[in-house]
């Protein structure tokens, strides 16, 4: 996820806040559209209004639970967008130049290019910048499923679990399973089913299964590959009970006796990777 610095959250507002709460002149309806049309994003979900309601606070939300690659996306519509105007002057002048028409001006089409160069200057270093920022892929996938559903349980484990990866690898481990524990609840609870007597994520998950048609038992149409589906969902099944097993043994559920061992990060990400994978 982009978590901005002050500095670039301050230049975004400079760029594309003309007056509090806004983004450039979007409406919102506008504002919903240009989202859902580029991400595939309800922008008015409970999942965007952490920071506040305002179609910037939202904006800002949107940056902070994203991956890298799609901020810079939205960033670089947003600048185009801020900038049509300039450019397509820009586009005009230049098409006049090589029409050769006679109210062509050589140096006027080199100072529009070389103050659009400059004005370019310190978005361009902002994207440099955020370019430069770990990637996690399973972010934009898990985003969508929170912010259709609003679950906001999901976003915050969501955020603990991979800004703990190397900082502290066990809380990313309960985090994963805590992530996962939320979906499978939130699941029995909008199906109007009743909860497992146990919380556990092995009893949720089994409930889920069924209705989900996640079951190994499940009848499979295809006899030529239902050996090969039933295996999937079996190790789907032990990919969940075993990072269960884990956050039990190294997360820090139930504490951190003294001169514990610290756990490996690279057993974290594994474990936030397989837990992601299980929900998309």
């Amino acid at each position: 996820m982009a978590k901005l610095k002050h500095y670039q959250r301050d230049q975004i507002r400079d760029w594309f806040c003309p007056k509090p709460g806004y983004v450039l002149n979007f409406s919102n309806k506008t504002f919903a559209e240009f989202f859902d049309d580029h991400f595939e994003i309800n922008i008015y979900s409970d999942a965007f209004s952490e920071k506040g309601t305002s179609k910037f606070n939202r904006l800002l939300a949107f940056i902070e639970l994203s991956p890298p690659h799609l901020v810079i996306e939205l960033l670089n519509l947003l600048w185009k967008q801020k900038n049509s105007e300039r450019d397509d002057e820009i586009e005009r002048a230049t098409q006049a130049l090589q029409s050769d028409a006679w109210s062509s001006n050589p140096e006027y089409v080199e100072a529009l290019l070389n103050s659009a160069a400059l004005e370019d200057l310190p978005f361009e270093k902002l994207i440099s910048e955020l370019a430069a920022l770990p990637s996690h892929s399973a972010a934009p996938h898990l985003m969508r499923i929170s912010a259709e559903w609003t679950l906001d349980t999901v976003e915050r484990e969501f955020q603990r679990a991979f800004e703990n990866l190397e900082k502290d690898p066990e809380a990313a481990v309960t985090a994963a399973c805590s992530m996962l524990e939320s979906v499978c609840r939130s699941v029995l609870i909008s199906r109007q089913m009743e909860l497992p007597r146990s919380l556990d994520i092995k009893s949720l998950y089994k409930e889920v299964r069924e209705p989900l048609g996640l079951s190994p038992n499940k009848d499979i149409a295809d006899t030529e590959i239902e050996a090969d589906v039933r295996t999937v969902l079996s190790a789907l099944f032990n990919t969940v009970q075993g990072i269960g097993a884990l956050r039990t043994h190294a997360g820090t559920a139930h504490g951190r006796e003294r001169g514990f061992r610290s756990l490996d990060p690279r057993i974290a990400r594994l474990a936030v990777s397989c837990k992601t994978s299980d929900l998309i």
